[in-house]
């Protein structure tokens, strides 16, 4: 079993808590013998989002830049695997799986990531609210969409299938966005103007500066703590008219706090056998629509 997943309550804490005000990195064309899946260019707006969004201007990268974008795109395409096998099938990502060497690899000074990559793995959650969005495209279609932590960034993609008005991944790992990007390359769903990336750590943050009509939410309610943050915010948000989606298979920060009598149940999925055995033997999935508390 992957190292990272024996550190999955103290390593997700870490990063959540890590309010990096770096801005996204913007990944310029590369040559394609260079890399299998040339990076292409995509729109960074911060007219509606805080911190880490920045405008893309005419103004060239510097060579440093670009080798760190180029070294982080081939960094991943090394260490992870083009998979389908998960509940979305008809979305193709690249992922750590058993077939990679750092799926068995401690984390170390040879570890080939600075931080755990969470990104790498598909969680059942995030499987759930792919798999939602897809099989109801219509409460999608023409609407932003924040994906809160987007990992893989698969929800993206769905979102983006469906005919999104604009979507914005959001992650504070830059890995997982430089993921994100390569993952919707290669399902063929990239477009400038309806995809945004965000680095800033947005759980928290002035809910009157979240623009967007749609927030998807999966697998961070991984403890009370991460609970007690996300759930006023998530209450100021609902009270705007925002529309949020929680994909969880019945972890801690859901099972043991007062959440669920603010959520709807929509849908429960059954998980795949690789996943359930992967996921500490959660066998079901499910998404959640947290209404307004008045």
């Amino acid at each position: 079993m992957f190292c990272t997943r024996r550190n999955l309550m103290t390593g997700i804490a870490a990063i959540i808590a890590n309010r990096s005000s770096s801005y996204v990195r913007i990944f310029q064309t590369v040559a394609e013998d260079i890399m299998k899946f040339p990076c292409k260019p995509y729109s960074i707006d911060h007219s509606d989002l805080p911190g880490a969004c920045v405008t893309v201007s005419t103004k060239a990268l510097s060579q440093k830049e670009k080798i760190c974008d180029v070294a982080m795109r081939s960094n991943i395409l090394s260490n992870t695997f083009l998979s389908r096998q998960h509940m979305t099938p008809e979305v193709a990502l690249h992922l750590i799986t058993p077939e990679c060497a750092i799926y068995h690899q401690p984390i170390g000074a040879d570890f080939p990531f600075k931080n755990d990559p969470f990104w790498g793995f598909y969680w059942p959650g995030g499987q759930a609210l792919t798999r939602f969005i897809l099989d109801y495209n219509d409460r999608f279609r023409s609407k932003s969409i924040l994906d809160l932590g987007c990992g893989c960034g698969a929800s993206t993609i769905a979102a983006l299938q469906v005919q999104a008005s604009h979507v914005t991944a959001n992650d504070i790992d830059p890995v997982a966005l430089q993921a994100t990007l390569l993952n919707v390359e290669i399902n063929g769903v990239m477009n400038e103007s309806m995809l945004s990336l965000n680095e800033s750590n947005l759980v928290g943050c002035d809910s009157e500066l979240i623009n967007c009509d749609i927030i998807i939410i999966g697998d961070m309610f991984y403890d009370k703590d991460i609970a007690a943050i996300l759930h006023p915010w998530m209450q100021r948000l609902a009270r705007q008219g925002k529309e949020i989606f929680v994909g969880d298979p019945g972890r801690h920060g859901i099972t043991e706090t007062s959440i669920l009598r603010e959520m709807d149940h929509i849908v429960r999925y059954t998980l795949p056998n690789n996943v359930c055995l992967e996921n500490n033997g959660f066998s079901h999935v499910n998404v959640w629509r947290f209404r307004e508390n008045l």
